[in-house]
């Protein structure tokens, strides 16, 4: 029994078969950090957590709609489709930094492909709409295509964000360089535990690299 010091806290353990899926699982963001990306029944368990949510809250609104003196079917209607469209933002909002239910009930963070980064303020709420509204309708002409007989064409959207699995190391986001040489140094530590998982990427190798400072001293 292997211990996984990840983010998920010391009580965390991982088992041959979880660091074999580990391996198959690491990707490398832009920067060249290595992470573990979560599994696609993670990430719809986030994705399922986080939709029932939201429809509970439109179901509330619509029976609202539906119950008051001046209720009718089209008031109801566009009760439920009001707060389809704007419960996603608020409760966007409210999950900045990568965080939601659906995440905390999955061990799932969603950060940014480039270097780590979480997502902020309005990023977040713009990633909970797409994933409520946009995704669900996306699927639906995706499964209406196929049922025509045609599928879809072009390269698919460079995608901007990665669902990580917090059982393993999740890269803080990038604040100082001497901030991440000791996250770096920390993840290190934490991946000797679990050999044989990662190699060393070009962000390692570069913060291994010797500065100006190291080098010296400044120059001028």
């Amino acid at each position: 029994m292997v211990k996984a010091q990840g983010v998920a806290g010391p009580a965390a353990y991982a088992d041959p078969a979880l660091v074999h899926s580990a391996r198959k699982r690491t990707k490398y963001l832009r920067n060249g950090r290595p992470v573990v990306e979560a599994t696609g029944w993670q990430v719809f368990g986030a994705w399922a957590v986080d939709f029932s949510l939201i429809a509970v809250i439109a179901a509330v609104a619509s029976a609202a709609a539906a119950t008051s003196v001046t209720g009718t079917a089209g008031k109801t209607a566009a009760a439920a489709i009001a707060v389809w469209l704007a419960a996603p933002w608020l409760y966007g909002f409210s999950c900045a930094r990568g965080f939601s239910l659906g995440s905390l009930a999955t061990t799932t963070v969603l950060v940014r492909v480039n270097a780590g980064e979480r997502p902020g303020f309005w990023r977040a709420g713009w990633v909970m709409f797409s994933r409520m509204v946009l995704f669900p309708i996306v699927i639906l002409v995706i499964l209406l295509a196929a049922a025509g007989g045609s599928g879809p064409s072009g390269d698919s959207p460079k995608a901007r964000h990665l669902t990580l699995d917090r059982r393993f190391p999740v890269p803080p986001p990038p604040i100082h360089p001497d901030v991440a040489r000791a996250a770096n140094a920390e993840a290190a530590a934490r991946h000797s535990q679990l050999p044989g998982l990662y190699e060393p990427g070009p962000y390692e190798q570069g913060l291994n690299q010797p500065g100006p400072y190291q080098q010296g001293g400044p120059r001028g």
